[in-house]
């Protein structure tokens, strides 16, 4: 939210300074805001810390799907699944074939 609001006010001023009527206290308003967002963007992620979190919780999620990737690679070379797997598509589709023959 507040990441939007300073887009917002970066876009505002712009704007207002690259009017030819550009009234200087307008700008110097919208520059104070602007860096009142700043500020308060900074003060609730360091309050929050809610980058490193995000960047940890992240950081579990790809550990945690590269271990059952690599476990699931590893119980199908152990068991066969995918062979086995494959072999009883395989059968199926004889059978259906037999059947509707």
């Amino acid at each position: 939210v507040l990441d939007k609001a300073k887009v917002q006010l970066e876009n505002a001023l712009e704007k207002v300074k690259s009017s030819e009527n550009a009234n200087p206290e307008t700008i110097e308003k919208i520059e104070s805001a602007l860096a009142n967002t700043n500020k308060k963007i900074r003060e609730i992620n360091d309050e929050y810390d809610l980058v490193g979190t995000g960047m940890t919780a992240l950081g579990v999620v790809g550990d945690l799907v590269e271990k059952a990737i690599i476990k699931a690679g590893e119980l199908n070379e152990e068991y066969q699944l995918s062979s086995k797997a494959a072999d009883a598509i395989k059968q199926a589709i004889e059978k259906a074939k037999a059947s509707s023959s």
